[in-house]
């Protein structure tokens, strides 16, 4: 009974004490309603900076008046006074400094606002002044960041060494769906609609799903317009293929409501090559005038978004169209010949082969903020619809050519349905918590007279829950775990003209029947589970030191199961193995990151480990097929990868910029039994990207004048997997000039850069056209204007 009396004296005790204790929860907002990380929080005695969904938590203030503030660069301070005699929950909307916004500094930083992600983000401005043709290759200047080029017009994101479908690309809260296994397939995103670029570089796939083992390209453009009507107009020009491209956007807002628009018109021609002839299957063939035959294209893109902002929720529909069509070199498309290069006095028309791709996206974004939370819900639906045609050829002298469509030689048409769901809640200012679910369904459909793929349907669904622990202004902690199930049922497919090719050419009809079954009917269950933990140590108010360790996997695709053909764009058999299991990695990676008002510097090294890597392997046996050469496998393996990534930036005398950006990548195959150990396929070598920049500030301009002289370099890339060829290094010289100006007013801004100023003739160790001796293009000028209107 004693023991009872004491223990409620003292919960009595607690609670008298605690009545005069209080907490103050804050959502801090911009002026469209946009959270605002980051921003400095302050009290007579306590301050904060907001996390990345603009929240701040003051836990145990003493009941009475008190004063706070909230500042953020660009912004004016938020000032007031507060009497605390209950619980606040407060919504703080800050307003844009009109005198010192021009003066916010916007470029690429990897600074961590939260532990377990290193990431590099880029905004528009930032994009427009670098861009070189396409979205991806206008990010390759960031460490840990690489371009697979696809000619002049096309490229893909590589991560750390890592493609295809371990990088996964965000565009608008979405997983971005098309046929992004394929080396000559490239990213179907209008490289003028992003507003911003986030790059996360090491495995991510807690809270974007199992593909996204190497990194993400995350892609934003969803900030409202300011109030009436606004927009812009670009107009681009570059001389390697002599592009002629123009983007319109149309936006605006009344109080709640608002659109954007956008329309691109891209048409280019054949690109020029600093080469007269090259050498693929020992075959010398002539480029004539030094332009690659029938490299030409268009990209013609619409885009249109409207939503709504409640008070602390908005709401959006966003739908977009991208239609690229565009051709193949015909002298690497099948069987050397040498007629289907001549010159045809044209170097503007799209002949056979080409390919041409049409994406078609609805997608549904809604996010609610409290002080205490937030909820986001991604839907969406996805149509890539890709086709690559050539004249009716046939490696089998039994084949008919179809009686529709006969010159479609591979059609796939891919549909997507997604939904994500996300919600963060921050209890207290140390303890913070989120979790997510994600779900897609897909299937797609093939066609043509040439067999690669087989029809699939994949289903999966994931979830995550992650913590994070900040217990004091110098360390953060987070930890957490995923778990996936993925369902994906394949086709079978049975080949009677093969089969009948074969029996022709002598063989039983036993071996006759198992070629010809291209591909078994599978229905494979994937499940597995990911973690993550990782901290940051806050130094000082300049460094700090980051450190992540993680286990995640990535399911087999369908092309790494169920392939069993002869595919032109890269002329070998490719073999896919349905038995392939998921792989499995751990990584871990440091992040020194140093930042002061002029200077910011980051070294971060990392290592992976593979228990099975899935790779396409050359196996040494002779392909069936006729005119194929031998068969490459997909293969699984044990294997590492390791490198640094450097980065260095620094403004000296209001007057100078200097960038510098560097990485060294290391991997290798783990050799079991008598198998040699080769390194991976597709593996950058060293490279770094150095910029000099000269500021000419002006009292009519809030921009500066920009003058820069670049470089990029790339070392040899001895260490081959097996069949790959080595490639040379390079030094490549580039310069540009950005130029703003007022036309009639209206803030307009001219860039000018130039690429390959010396015409060097070289190689990118992972494009598409490297394996066919292609070098890449040769000197552009490319000019970039601007009207803000």
């Amino acid at each position: 009974m004693r023991i009872i009396v004491i223990i409620l004296f003292a919960l009595q005790t607690v609670h008298i004490f605690s009545q005069d204790r209080y907490h103050i929860a804050g959502l801090v907002l911009d002026e469209n309603n946009m959270p605002v990380p980051g921003s400095y929080v302050q009290t007579d005695k306590e301050q904060s900076v907001t996390d990345d969904n603009g929240r701040f938590v003051f836990n145990q203030i003493t009941a009475g008046q008190i004063q706070l503030s909230v500042s953020f660069m660009g912004y004016e301070t938020f000032d007031t006074l507060l009497m605390v005699n209950e619980h606040k929950h407060l919504r703080i909307r800050l307003t844009p400094d009109n005198i010192h916004l021009h003066e916010v500094k916007v470029r690429g930083n990897n600074m961590q606002t939260a532990p377990g992600l290193n990431r590099d983000i880029i905004y528009a401005d930032q994009l427009e002044r670098q861009f070189n043709g396409t979205l991806v290759r206008s990010l390759e200047r960031q460490s840990g960041f690489n371009a697979m080029d696809i000619g002049a017009a096309a490229s893909k994101p590589v991560i750390r060494g890592m493609g295809f479908n371990r990088v996964v690309v965000v565009n608008n809260g979405l997983k971005q769906e098309g046929q992004q296994w394929g080396a000559d397939h490239g990213l179907e995103i209008d490289p003028f609609l992003s507003e911003q670029v986030e790059i996360i570089k090491g495995a991510a796939s807690l809270e974007h799903g199992s593909d996204a083992i190497g990194g993400i390209l995350e892609i934003s453009n969803r900030r409202p317009p300011t109030e009436g009507i606004s927009g812009s107009f670009h107009l681009l020009g570059k001389t390697v293929n002599e592009t002629v491209g123009g983007s319109l956007l149309l936006q605006g807002r009344q109080n709640r409501l608002f659109f954007k628009s956008r329309i691109t018109l891209i048409e280019y021609g054949d690109y020029r090559v600093p080469t007269d002839s090259i050498v693929y299957l020992t075959r010398n063939i002539p480029i004539h005038n030094r332009k690659l035959k029938n490299s030409a294209g268009h990209d013609y893109n619409l885009f249109f978004q409207t939503g709504y902002l409640g008070e602390f929720w908005r709401t959006s529909m966003t739908a977009t169209r991208v239609w690229q069509k565009s051709g193949f070199f015909p002298g690497a498309h099948g069987i050397p010949d040498l007629r289907r290069v001549e010159d045809d006095g044209n170097s503007r028309n799209i002949d056979m082969p080409y390919q041409n791709v049409e994406h078609l996206s609805i997608t549904s974004n809604t996010t609610i903020h409290t002080p205490h939370s937030s909820l986001m819900l991604d839907l969406g639906v996805q149509n890539n619809h890709r086709q690559e045609r050539a004249e009716f050829h046939t490696h089998f002298g039994n084949q008919p050519p179809p009686q529709t469509n006969p010159d479609l030689e591979l059609d796939f048409n891919l549909t997507t349905y997604s939904a994500n769901g996300r919600w963060n809640y921050r209890f207290t200012p140390i303890h913070a918590i989120t979790s997510g679910i994600q779900t897609q369904w897909q299937k797609n459909k093939t066609n043509g007279y040439a067999f690669l793929l087989p029809d699939y349907e994949r289903t999966s669904a994931g979830g995550f829950i992650k913590y994070e622990y900040e217990p004091g202004r110098r360390w953060k902690f987070n930890g957490g775990i995923r778990y996936d199930l993925i369902s994906l049922k394949t086709e079978g497919y049975f080949d009677p003209i093969l089969q009948q090719y074969m029996i022709n050419q002598g063989r039983d009809a036993e071996t006759a029947d198992f070629y010809a079954r291209r591909s078994f009917e599978t229905d494979r269950q994937f499940n597995n589970y990911s973690w993550l933990i990782g901290a940051t140590w806050n130094a000082t108010q300049s460094l700090n030191l980051s450190m992540n360790l993680g286990e995640s996997f990535r399911a087999p695709t369908a092309i790494e199961l169920g392939a069993n053909g002869v595919h032109h764009g890269s002329f070998r058999h490719e073999l896919g193995d349905p038995l392939l299991t998921p792989e499995r990695g751990f990584f871990t990676d440091i992040t020194l990151n140093y930042k002061t008002d002029t200077r910011q510097i980051s070294v971060s090294p990392y290592f992976y480990h593979f228990s099975n890597y899935i790779f396409l392997r050359p196996s040494g046996e002779w392909s069936h097929l006729p005119h194929t050469g031998q068969i490459f496998r997909f293969s699984e393996s044990e294997a590492i990868m390791s490198g640094v990534e450097f980065s260095y930036f620094e403004e000296f005398h209001s007057e100078w910029q200097i960038e510098i950006n560097a990485e060294w990548l290391y991997n290798q195959q783990i050799a079991q039994e008598n198998n040699a150990a080769y390194p991976l396929p597709f593996s950058p070598p060293a490279n770094g990207f150095i910029e000099l920049t000269r500021l000419v500030r002006s009292a009519t301009n809030d921009l500066p004048l920009r003058i820069s002289l670049n470089s990029r370099v790339a070392s040899s890339q001895n260490r081959i997997a097996r069949n790959e060829k080595t490639t040379p290094g390079y030094i490549l010289l580039g310069s540009a000039i950005s130029v703003p100006f007022k036309i009639s007013g209206l803030n307009s801004e001219l860039n000018i850069t130039g690429h390959n100023l010396l015409n060097k003739r070289y190689y990118n160790h992972i494009s598409f056209y490297r394996n066919l001796e292609i070098p890449e293009p040769g000197r552009n000028i490319q000019l970039l204007l601007k009207i803000e209107f």
